[in-house]
């Protein structure tokens, strides 16, 4: 990662409903509040409402307007918001056609993205695993997967990963033999006894030690983290710990559980006060729990809470 460049996180769920865009914001502020120069960006181009959970009016300008090339850079459309080192680039009032940016659009604003001057830019992702959010996510310094402690949400959730990995994998095709490798090992998949996507990637080393390199260097760089939102028991501050297990096994990867957000009445209220809890209420629960995450996302950065 280049010192001239900002860390990007980016935030997204399995599924929609989960709190991304609420933990996103409040997340943004924290960091602001401890010195980073922040922008966060609403990249749910689908249902961009990052804005409102910061307090911030309809924008004049926003992404449509920079992928339409009306403005030519970011910095154009960045807006101010109510905390000292966050501003905003909102994606509301996107077009249609704005929800499936063509790949040399994503790549573009990627490109921009990286070239912002700031500290920390935080990506509001789509729900779901559409290729533009996966794409969006892996760009990513930080993948960041957010997951309520409820079934369908976990299941999602592994779904989203799996997406997340397999586009990660695809990356490897571009180097020679490749492809041919894991065809050969799925043809024989049954006889080689493959059964996860681990197991896949050890027996395409057996065919040809370049490819099984070339997939392991990509699944080696798939490092997503996972917050676990709306947490009321014990169990559900473990649920994290226990999905990063299931995903060591299954997929060979690490992923870090960098921390859980306990249910709290202070969002409800804080929503109702049109605030954003981290400004509502600072030393909630809720807040406290962000406060820990943006530490253990950035520990190299001399972050104090």
């Amino acid at each position: 990662m280049g010192k001239n460049r900002p860390i990007i996180l980016g935030i997204g769920g399995g599924k929609g409903g989960v709190g991304k865009t609420v933990i996103t914001a409040n997340l943004s502020i924290c960091l602001a509040q401890m010195g980073k120069r922040c922008v966060a960006i609403d990249a749910d181009l689908g249902g961009a409402n990052l804005h409102t959970v910061l307090g911030v009016a309809g924008p004049d300008l926003t992404l449509s307007d920079f992928m339409r090339r009306t403005v030519s850079s970011l910095s154009d459309i960045l807006m101010p918001t109510p905390f000292r080192n966050l501003r905003l680039i909102s994606g509301s009032r996107a077009l249609m056609e704005m929800a499936n940016p063509k790949h040399s659009q994503k790549e573009k604003l990627i490109r921009h993205i990286m070239d912002l001057d700031v500290d920390v830019v935080l990506l509001d992702l789509g729900s779901g695993s559409a290729f533009n959010t996966l794409d969006f996510l892996l760009a990513a310094d930080e993948g960041i997967l957010v997951v309520l402690p409820e079934p369908t949400s976990v299941e999602n959730a592994y779904h989203f990963i799996k997406a997340a990995f397999y586009r990660k994998l695809k990356k490897a095709t571009k180097h020679s033999g490749v492809a041919e490798a894991i065809d050969q090992a799925m043809e024989e998949k049954v006889a080689r006894g493959i059964q996860s996507p681990r197991t896949l990637i050890s027996n395409v080393w057996k065919i040809n030690p370049e490819a099984g390199q070339a997939l392991q260097d990509e699944a080696d760089d798939f490092r997503p983290n996972i917050i676990v939102n709306q947490t009321r028991k014990f169990d559900d501050i473990n649920l994290g710990k226990d999905i990063a297990l299931a995903c060591k096994d299954y997929f060979g990867i690490t992923i870090r559980y960098v921390g859980h957000v306990e249910e709290d009445n202070s969002l409800r209220e804080a929503v109702r006060l049109r605030k954003a809890v981290m400004e509502a209420f600072p030393f909630s629960p809720f807040a406290n729990s962000i406060k820990a995450i943006a530490k253990n996302l950035l520990p190299k950065e001399g972050i104090s809470i």
